[in-house]
């Protein structure tokens, strides 16, 4: 990752513009080290004396109950059937207002979501992060942000070129259609950032393995989360609109993410 982080430090710096928060998007799917990158940039911010917050999209998911109403609701489509990261499993009301509130200076705060709670399947918790001051960066990260616009023949377009087995999800495409029902709510979103960063990976295998190292450290550490199962079917169902993303989204920055978990080919 160091191979590139401080070109990257530097493109962020000069987006700075006083009296105004600039607000950084970190994309790209699992495991790629959105995370990992979001804190180690405002480590490397805060030590050129810069304000910083960070959050993930994660932090604003919807209740337990909430997303296994969801399930229920759709008990044929794959998609949500993982117990979340699927547009229509964040609660995109408050995260839209939260982005208002920091795009217009004001006091802003930040859910905490457990993602060991319930066996893996996460919760909101009663804690939350209070941010008063205006930051000068806000680092902002999640798998789907700046999701495009798509068509169903668009997605199995870019699911063939990319050996992902669409048809095995969504047989008959109406599960896909229902995901793009969804995705459409979260646009208006997309305009409060002001600089994207994307995160590609070499190989759509690479994910899974990555996923699998994430939920090992976080079994470790707290105790609880998904089953090896649990974790394949998570993954598989985020890869199509995932490669969506790597194809129609027009970032300001692509960096592409090696075998060995080293980012290169910063552009």
């Amino acid at each position: 990752m160091n191979l590139v982080v401080y070109p990257l430090l530097d493109r962020i710096v000069r987006q700075y513009q006083e009296k105004k928060t600039v607000i950084i998007g970190i994309q790209g799917g699992q495991g790629t080290g959105k995370t990992t990158l979001a804190k180690m940039l405002s480590e490397l911010l805060k030590a050129k004396q810069f304000t910083v917050q960070l959050f993930s999209i994660d932090n604003f998911y919807s209740s337990n109950k909430e997303r296994k109403q969801l399930a229920r609701r759709y008990p044929d489509n794959q998609f949500y059937q993982i117990p979340r990261g699927m547009p229509g499993t964040h609660r995109i009301g408050l995260l839209r207002k939260t982005l208002k509130s920091i795009a217009a200076g004001q006091p802003f705060k930040i859910p905490l979501f457990d993602k060991s709670l319930n066996h893996g399947e996460g919760d909101i918790t009663a804690n939350e992060i209070t941010v008063i001051e205006r930051p000068d960066f806000v680092l902002f990260e999640g798998w789907c942000l700046g999701l495009p616009s798509f068509t169903l023949p668009e997605l199995k377009r870019i699911c063939q070129k990319s050996k992902i087995n669409l048809p095995q999800l969504d047989p008959r495409g109406t599960s896909t259609k229902l995901l793009l029902a969804y995705s459409k709510k979260y646009r208006p979103l997309w305009k409060y950032l002001d600089y994207l960063v994307q995160l590609v990976p070499e190989s759509s295998s690479l994910h899974l393995k990555w996923r699998l190292q994430q939920e090992a450290e976080l079994k470790q550490k707290k105790g609880e989360g998904q089953t090896i199962k649990q974790i394949i079917q998570f993954v598989t169902v985020f890869l199509p609109l995932t490669y969506l993303c790597y194809e129609k989204l027009k970032p300001d920055l692509k960096i592409k993410i090696n075998a060995a978990h080293q980012f290169y080919d910063l552009r």
